[in-house]
């Protein structure tokens, strides 16, 4: 008899129909980034490689590729746009992230990011990160809500200074002063104080590699990007939140055209393979703070000379981050607005 009282008229028990309802939502959220990923490859295949055209050099011969999370030490005239769906032991986030930086000199520029959150936690339980992770910061928030609000994260504000550039070792190394902005939903992934901090970011082409009896030319295509920040936050108890990313990549367009002709076909000769690893904690004064927040996204990157595509999934390195135990998909479309619109490459300094 107590078992007729808990199981519905469908035969499920509230808990098996809480998982139904989840595994739809998820499903319906997968399906929605299954689309836009669709819409966007469509968009870079058939009407952005009409735009494209000889590649440009950041550094030396080298173009390194826009990260999903790492800050990229070039300062760049460009737009990104990464839709995120990621699914934890206890619920899911659907987030869309946006990206605008402008170079104001050759060597300066501002970044201003952000982005909408859809999280949906199950009932009585706490749903850690809803946030999106972009930008070397993954929020975490904690909240034992049946349905989180769908709103705007907070507002990321950048800026950036290369002090350090070397055609001849592929090498480009930046400062910057990076801030969040409590503009946001909190219950959405938004905070309640402003967190600023320095950020050092540092570009490496592997180039400049000897040749080691025809072994050392093959080493060559590889490049290494990472990002070390500082965050405090302004207001409240006094927390700091140190951050860090690192991505491996291989240019096979680097090896086609400055190691050795294999003449590979399109689209192979336009793709990067990589590997992005971030770090993230959370440090209180008072308190222990969180175990480090380790993450690796492998993928791959589509680049030409006025956009790039890449799609990357993220998989957890540690016991912090052993809640999301599902899948989670990464998928950008990043302009580079002065190739599409040579009037955006102006310097207003």
């Amino acid at each position: 008899m107590v078992e007729s009282a808990t199981v519905g008229a469908s035969g499920a028990t509230p808990v098996a129909l809480r998982q139904a309802k989840l595994t739809l939502f998820a499903s319906a959220n997968a399906k929605l980034i299954t689309l836009i990923a669709f819409i966007a490859a469509i968009v870079a295949v058939i009407l952005l490689p009409i735009l494209a055209g000889t590649a440009h050099a950041q550094t030396g011969k080298r173009n390194f590729i826009e990260p999903l999370v790492e800050e990229d030490a070039n300062p760049s005239n460009s737009f990104d746009f990464i839709p995120q769906w990621i699914a934890y032991k206890h619920g899911y986030t659907t987030s869309m992230v946006y990206s605008l930086e402008k170079q104001m000199t050759p060597d300066f520029s501002i970044e201003v990011a952000g982005s909408w959150n859809d999280p949906y936690c199950d009932k009585n339980q706490v749903c850690d990160q809803i946030g999106a992770v972009r930008r070397g910061r993954g929020r975490k928030r904690h909240r034992k809500h049946n349905q989180e609000l769908t709103g705007f994260d907070d507002t990321e504000v950048l800026l950036k200074y290369a002090f350090l550039e070397s055609d001849e070792h592929e090498l480009r190394a930046a400062i910057g002063l990076d801030s969040f902005l409590p503009v946001g939903n909190p219950t959405a992934g938004g905070g309640v104080y402003t967190a600023i901090g320095p950020i050092f970011m540092v570009s490496k082409g592997m180039g400049d590699i000897p040749n080691f009896d025809n072994f050392g030319q093959y080493l060559r295509p590889f490049a290494l990007q990472a990002d070390f920040e500082y965050l405090i936050n302004t207001g409240g108890s006094a927390v700091s939140e140190p951050a860090g990313d690192w991505v491996v990549s291989y240019d096979l367009y680097y090896l086609d055209h400055w190691v050795h002709d294999f003449y590979l076909p399109e689209p192979f000769n336009h793709l990067v393979p990589f590997g992005e690893f971030t770090f993230d904690q959370i440090v209180k004064s008072r308190y222990s703070g969180t175990q480090p927040d380790l993450r690796v996204l492998p993928g791959f990157a589509y680049m030409r000379d006025t956009f790039q595509v890449s799609v990357a999934s993220s998989l957890a390195l540690n016991e912090q981050t052993v809640h999301d135990n599902h899948a989670g998909v990464e998928v950008m479309l990043s302009l580079v607005l002065d190739q599409i619109w040579p009037i955006m490459g102006d310097h207003p300094l």
